[in-house]
């Protein structure tokens, strides 16, 4: 499936900065970071709060939900 999104001109400044930052580590589980690797890692975790529910990934994501409302 392919996905295309919109985002404003500075979240999409802050996001990169947040993708320079976290590639400046060596010890991650997807490589280096860009936009398309972000967006997918992400979405993959939020398929793990029905898929892995007590993973961490899933429990930190099913977190991130709760706090913008919604409940999964």
């Amino acid at each position: 499936m392919k996905i295309v999104v919109e985002i404003s001109d500075d979240d999409a400044m802050y996001v990169n900065r947040v993708i320079e930052l976290a590639n400046m580590s060596d010890a991650n589980t997807h490589g280096t970071l860009g936009f398309e690797r972000l967006t997918k890692m992400l979405l993959e975790d939020v398929a793990m709060t029905v898929r892995r529910p007590g993973c961490w990934e899933a429990a930190n994501m099913a977190q991130l939900l709760a706090s913008h409302g919604y409940e999964v």
